[in-house]
């Protein structure tokens, strides 16, 4: 009998901590939890591994280095180099990101941060002369890509205006310059024999 009854309260007792945890949590979720919206900042993109040396990926970065993101990809469509075409990829993955996660505009982006990090490198052997063989180092980059948001510039100028009116009408005091009179004094000349 001992037994059995065992048995039976093992059965009932986790389903009822089951059912009791669960009520808990949802009374946990339906409490006063008010949801903030950070505002977003920054929206970063990542691509790692690629099969191109970060030597070659740094040519092209650098001339879309803090480019709004619209020029950026219209100045990556007449570089001629093998790494713009995964530099676009990843480019183009960071607008989709801030367009569907933060439902940011495309013209306010700017290309705040985009830097190519080593990899790891592939190492491979080519067949020489004297059965030597000489090393092949395959690199790989990692670029990372944080675009940032630009403010409206209108407002900041409309600011600016403002503060300089301000300053305009502050009378200033003319400060009168006094000349001093410069008195030479004379001297003989020498002599010479």
């Amino acid at each position: 009998m001992k037994k059995e009854a065992k048995k039976t309260d093992k059965k009932l007792d986790p389903v009822k901590k089951v059912d009791l945890l669960a009520e808990e949590k949802k009374v946990d979720k339906k409490k006063d939890k008010v949801v903030v919206k950070k505002e977003v900042t920054e929206v970063k993109a990542k691509a790692r591994y690629l099969r191109v040396s970060p030597k070659k990926v740094m040519l092209v970065i650098g001339v879309i280095r803090g480019m709004k993101v619209d020029k950026a990809l219209d100045q990556l469509l007449f570089i001629n180099k093998g790494a713009t075409k995964p530099v676009t990829k990843l480019l183009n993955s960071a607008i989709a990101n801030a367009k569907h996660n933060f439902e940011l505009d495309e013209n306010d982006l700017y290309i705040k941060h985009i830097v190519a990090n080593q990899g790891p490198t592939l190492h491979r052997w080519k067949p020489a002369a004297f059965g030597r063989a000489h090393p092949i180092r395959k690199r790989t980059t990692h670029l990372e890509l944080i675009l940032g948001i630009k403010k409206d510039e209108k407002v900041e100028e409309v600011k600016k205006d403002v503060k300089t009116e301000v300053k305009k009408d502050v009378k200033k005091k003319k400060k009168v310059a006094t000349k001093k009179k410069v008195v030479k004094k004379e001297t003989k000349k020498k002599d010479i024999i």
